[in-house]
């Protein structure tokens, strides 16, 4: 390790933002609900979900061999390209190992030399890592506001956002996003739907459904909704074959297991049709309550439908504290802070789920209230 690693780690490890991992077991008995997993609609439990996993793992094994150039490509995971771009209503459709490498890829192999990429100012990670890879101009606009870069983009222009944002929960400005589509048509739009595919839409095709064909690139992951794990990139037919041909995260990783496409094609299928409708209204309702409650208590929120709810807090440390007192009392939660979050915003992020009931959440905010009733009279 170099020196000034070693002394970034040293600061790291003695500051708010040091990083830690919570090792769960498979059964909790101390867990009464689980806000810290994006497991939206439940289905990383579903018996038609496993059954499908265990049956392709003892069909294929437990891995896939390989790269998808070599021997990792299988017809679990041609059937599953095939559903998912013809579900998302584009031509063709491509696996990642994960939404971080998928989104990587598609940046740095795609945008042209002579375009400029505007992006979200909270877009995530993976998207400003693909966009540093691209080496090619940057800039940011205002957050959920994409028409204010209407007049700035020229053709071949890339704009890069997210179908709801995993820390806010809010949307990319869809109506703007579509109005900016109609001006712009030479623009190419990139859209990273991680945490909108299964949980918005009456078909459950996430923040766009209403007009897929705003983004030419859909990029979305396996493991929120779907309760699986991978990733997905849907686009025209000669935009995969270019990620085939030249993406290095795609032709130099191994291929996600035949087992975890058979899982996630057992996924869709539930997403798509009545029991995924069912649980998405459910969803829908929990998120209406959850932030009923933070507004009868008067508490700092960011507005959102979706099942990530956001709490904020004057100061890192309150949220911590908070999150902490309320993980021992069984209620899984994590405070988020810079560098994850903006300076200034650090909140307690929850992550609703099908499984979860009305009387849960009433339930919670009891327990919440007592928290609070006892650091008001301090």
């Amino acid at each position: 390790m170099h020196e000034s690693l070693r002394q970034k780690l040293k600061q790291r490890m003695s500051s708010p933002q040091m990083r830690r991992r919570r090792c769960r077991a498979a059964r909790e008995s101390n867990v009464v609900l689980d806000f810290s997993k994006n497991d939206y609609l439940g289905l990383s439990q579903h018996p038609e979900v496993k059954k499908q996993f265990v049956d392709a793992a003892n069909e294929w094994g437990v891995g896939s061999t390989g790269s998808p150039l070599l021997s990792g490509y299988s017809l679990a995971h041609q059937r599953l390209e095939s559903e998912l771009s013809e579900w998302l209503e584009k031509p063709a459709g491509l696996l990642f190992p994960s939404g971080f490498s998928a989104n990587v890829g598609v940046l740095s192999t795609l945008v042209s030399d002579t375009s400029k990429i505007y992006a979200d100012k909270l877009v995530h990670a993976s998207l400003i890592d693909g966009i540093k890879q691209s080496r090619q101009r940057f800039k940011r606009y205002a957050h959920s506001q994409p028409l204010t870069i209407a007049e700035a983009l020229k053709p071949g222009d890339w704009l890069v956002t997210e179908g709801v944002f995993s820390m806010d929960g809010d949307d990319a400005g869809i109506t703007q996003l579509i109005e900016l589509k109609k001006r712009q048509s030479n623009t190419t739009v990139m859209v990273d739907d991680a945490h909108g595919i299964g949980v918005l839409g009456y078909s459950g095709k996430g923040a766009l459904s209403n007009d897929l064909g705003v983004a030419d690139i859909m990029t979305g992951t396996f493991g929120k909704a779907f309760g699986v794990g991978g990733a997905f990139v849907c686009a025209d037919q000669d935009t995969i074959e270019a990620l085939i041909q030249f993406c290095r995260e795609y032709i130099y990783s191994t291929a996600m297991p035949p087992a975890q496409a058979a899982a996630a094609s057992a996924a869709l299928m539930v997403i798509k049709h009545q029991e995924g409708r069912e649980k998405r209204e459910h969803l829908a309702q929990l998120a209406q309550q959850f932030q009923l409650e933070m507004s009868r208590r008067g508490l700092v929120y960011i507005e959102s439908s979706t099942p990530i709810q956001s709490w904020l807090f004057e100061s890192e440390e309150s949220a911590k504290r908070m999150a902490g007192e309320l993980s021992s009392l069984g209620y899984l939660c994590r405070a988020i802070v810079h560098p994850t979050v903006p300076k200034h915003s650090p909140r307690i992020r929850f992550s609703l789920n099908s499984n979860m009931q009305p009387a849960h959440i009433s339930q919670f905010w009891h327990v919440v209230d007592g928290l609070l009733e006892r650091d008001n009279a301090l």
